[in-house]
């Protein structure tokens, strides 16, 4: 009968976990590609809002580069690649919104640090709502 109810018990705690963690707004995946010293650099990573509610990305820092911007990256009529500095992001509510490679993507102006294969930065995300999230981003290959 004990061990019947710790493992209920368990079942529960493990499921209200779960739940609540569902509930948050969190950031997976983070990666950047490498880059040397002076020129530019991307950033990307999934913001996952298991929130009742919307928010907004306003901005993203970083102590790696003279500027850090959100950048959409779109594909011009005849096949020209343009990229636009995003001044928010929205977040709808139980969502998610993706930052990669040929789309919304973190980007470093000027950096003023190499990145290298098997480094760390740190970017600070910035919501309306949710406030700042301090994330690790490993560098890495495409």
């Amino acid at each position: 009968m004990k061990t019947r109810l710790i493992m209920i018990l368990t079942f529960f705690a493990t499921l209200l976990g779960a739940c609540s963690a569902s509930r948050e707004m969190s950031i997976r995946d983070a990666w950047a590609r490498p880059a040397s010293a002076g020129d530019n650099g991307a950033a990307y990573f999934v913001i996952e809002n298991g929130t009742p509610s919307a928010d907004t990305l306003l901005s993203v820092s970083s102590d790696i580069a003279s500027a850090t911007e959100v950048h959409l990256s779109m594909v011009m009529d005849g096949g020209v690649m343009s990229m636009k500095q995003q001044e928010s992001v929205s977040v709808p509510a139980k969502d998610k919104v993706e930052f990669k490679p040929g789309g919304l993507h973190v980007m470093f102006v000027g950096l003023t640090q190499d990145l290298k294969v098997g480094d760390t930065i740190t970017l600070t995300l910035n919501f309306e709502n949710a406030g700042n999230r301090i994330i690790e981003v490993p560098i890495r290959e495409p």
